[in-house]
């Protein structure tokens, strides 16, 4: 499926934000580049000041470009979802918030990372970068080496709060 197929399948079902009538119209697509370390991104052209004012007002929003890793074309999957959330976030939502996220699965659910090789290639590499290494209890003294990208909630050994 070409991305541009993708891409007029997904509008539609963008939920009614500030500027969802004109994703359409609007919105088109480029490749970012290969070493780039995200999978995906929105810019509007116009700038911030004029993208509040034009928020504000409900007023067209401009030119709006999404850029897309070129690797998302060997895991559709991914591309669809990476698509998705871009999409919701031309259409207005700017944070990554709960509205964004639970709009993005009800489009297009996530990947698991063992599902995916180029997520859990990105993983090894900020798990390299980190500054933590492991993890430590204060209560019983058990450490660990990290291998998630989120902090822990509970000690592995004796299951209380970090």
């Amino acid at each position: 499926m070409d991305v541009e197929e993708i891409l007029a399948e997904l509008i539609p079902q963008v939920p009614r934000n500030v500027f969802t009538r004109w994703l359409s119209e609007r919105v088109s697509l480029t490749w970012l580049d290969h070493d780039d370390d995200r999978l995906g991104m929105t810019r509007f052209e116009e700038g911030n000041t004029e993208l509040v004012r034009r928020r504000r007002l409900s007023l067209d929003p401009g030119e709006i470009t999404i850029g897309l890793h070129p690797r998302l074309l060997e895991e559709p999957e991914l591309l669809r979802h990476t698509l998705a959330h871009e999409l919701i976030h031309a259409s207005g939502v700017l944070n990554h918030s709960k509205e964004l996220h639970n709009a993005v699965d009800q489009i297009a659910p996530g990947v698991s990372i063992s599902n995916s090789p180029m997520l859990q290639e990105m993983r090894e590499q900020f798990l390299k970068q980190a500054r933590v290494k492991s993890w430590r209890c204060s209560n019983c003294g058990y450490e660990w080496k990290r291998a998630t990208m989120a902090k822990p909630l509970r000690c592995h050994k004796c299951a209380r709060p970090l």
